[in-house]
């Protein structure tokens, strides 16, 4: 099956309008520090140039973003900031949560093993882990241990429902299912 990330456009133009922030950043810093002589200053320019490579990249590499489950194994991939494979015996439960508004975008944590790759807002899948997964919070820098991984894919219920284990340790969202109908007498038997 295949899983791919709501809103993804609307995080590529969010990436592009950094690569291009950066970018001008770069060009200005740039010229400042060739006007001044001041070369010590050259730090500033290079932090931005690399801010800008970067974003640019995951602009380009943003659409390619997805969840594949096989038998084996599921692979994640988020624009840059992981691609990796996971032993579908790794993982340990799975539930529906609400991402919200103010979560925001892209690499999220709080450095207590829980990691969100979110590219919209609302429903979203829950993955917890046996083993920890790597996710770069600052691709190539800064890698992040997450025991739960929340994905804000496309259709999240049919990847809880894919994998078939429950709650994972928490209350899920209710699902969209058959209504209680209520007794009318007779006709309703």
């Amino acid at each position: 099956m295949l899983f791919v990330f709501r809103g993804m456009r609307m995080f590529q133009a969010l990436l592009a309008v950094i690569a291009l922030v950066t970018g001008v950043g770069t060009v200005f810093s740039l010229k400042a520090v060739s006007d001044s002589s001041a070369w010590p200053l050259l730090v500033a320019p290079v932090l931005l140039g690399l801010a800008f490579v970067w974003a640019f990249g995951a602009t380009l590499r943003a659409p390619t973003s997805y969840v594949a489950i096989s038998d084996t194994g599921t692979r994640i991939r988020f624009a840059g900031f992981v691609d990796t494979v996971v032993a579908n015996g790794n993982i340990v439960g799975a539930r529906l949560m609400r991402w919200p508004l103010l979560g925001g975008l892209g690499v999220r944590t709080a450095f207590r093993g829980d990691v969100a790759l979110a590219s919209a807002w609302g429903e979203a899948a829950e993955l917890t882990f046996r083993e920890p997964v790597r996710v770069w919070l600052v691709p190539r820098v800064i890698p992040v241990k997450a025991r739960r991984l929340t994905l804000t894919v496309r259709n999240p219920e049919k990847m809880v429902e894919r994998f078939g284990l429950g709650s994972g340790g928490g209350a899920s969202l209710p699902t969209r299912g058959a209504r209680k109908m209520r007794s009318r007498g007779p006709r309703t038997r």
